[in-house]
């Protein structure tokens, strides 16, 4: 059977087609055909911008595509992705999976950190740790909010700047200049004082050195006297250390004869009292052997 050469060139036509429409869709879905890759799973807060398909990215090179994005369970708060990347992406331990864009106006992806190169590679079907980083919807709020208060210190600095308040700052500005003037002429005098005092703090201090000077042989001599004086000080105080610890020693060896004296003393000291008193009673004792007759009453 033969055909015709429009039957030829609209076949050509279709097979050509049909693999552009394939290779177009490759390139969309990013079906990969006899490419090694492999999987890791990875959880984040927020996955603004992220879909089936969104780019994968290592230290900013294309190696592959979020082929999941799962709800997260009732006991869990992230959002599961799952990430299909080149076999030989050096993802490591360390590394991190992170949300963020090349620009304002680039479309969202997933980006690994290097880590560390002495942290071993992490195996296949691991869960990678993820880190926020915030993003221009994220900070829209935080951004609003800062408008809102830089409007009210605006306000503010308006207010402080009214008509009322720079009049009154114009007047206070004329009182000190009116303040400097007058007291000029006492600043002046009070310039010239302090260099008056300066100078005789000048002469005085003059005077003290060459006081100093004068009697400098006389300092020495009286310092080398005190010293002097000084290490005597020391030898005697030294010295009554010694007799006051022999005494000491004298006291706790002869401690019973000490008390032996002691007691002897007081009863001499009795004695002694009471011949004292027989004698003030009884003073004839002195002279005469017995007491003299009792006179008789006539």
């Amino acid at each position: 059977m033969e055909y015709k050469a429009n039957e030829i060139k609209a076949g050509l036509m279709i097979v050509s087609s049909i693999t552009i429409l394939i290779i177009f869709l490759i390139a969309i879905f990013g079906v990969e055909l006899g490419e090694d890759t492999k999987e890791y799973q990875t959880y984040l807060s927020y996955v603004g911008g992220i879909t089936k398909g969104s780019l994968v990215k290592y230290g900013g090179m294309n190696v592959g595509h979020v082929t999941e994005i799962s709800l997260p369970d009732k006991d869990e708060t992230k959002i599961g992705v799952r990430l299909k990347v080149d076999e030989n992406t050096p993802v490591r331990a360390d590394s991190k999976a992170f949300v963020t864009s090349i620009g304002i106006m680039a479309d969202q992806h997933i980006e690994i950190s290097p880590g560390s190169p002495e942290t071993q590679l992490l195996p296949p079907e691991s869960t990678l740790d993820s880190k926020e980083v915030l993003g221009f919807a994220q900070m829209a709020e935080p951004l609003g909010e800062l408008n809102t208060q830089v409007q009210e210190l605006m306000s503010r600095v308006i207010d402080v700047f009214s008509e009322e308040n720079r009049t009154h700052f114009a007047s206070m500005i004329a009182n000190l200049d009116t303040l400097v003037v007058e007291g000029q002429g006492h600043f002046l005098k009070l310039v010239t004082n302090v260099e008056d005092l300066t100078e005789h703090l000048a002469d005085l201090s003059a005077d003290l050195n060459a006081l100093m000077d004068e009697n400098r042989g006389n300092f020495d001599e009286t310092l080398t006297h005190l010293q002097t004086t000084t290490r005597e000080t020391s030898q005697l105080i030294s010295d009554l250390r010694g007799t006051l610890k022999t005494f000491d020693n004298m006291v706790s060896a002869n401690g019973p004869g000490l008390i032996e004296i002691m007691e002897n003393f007081q009863f001499a000291s009795q004695n002694l009292e009471e011949f004292t008193r027989i004698v003030k009673e009884r003073p004839w004792l002195l002279v005469r052997k017995a007491a003299p007759p009792e006179r008789k009453i006539p």
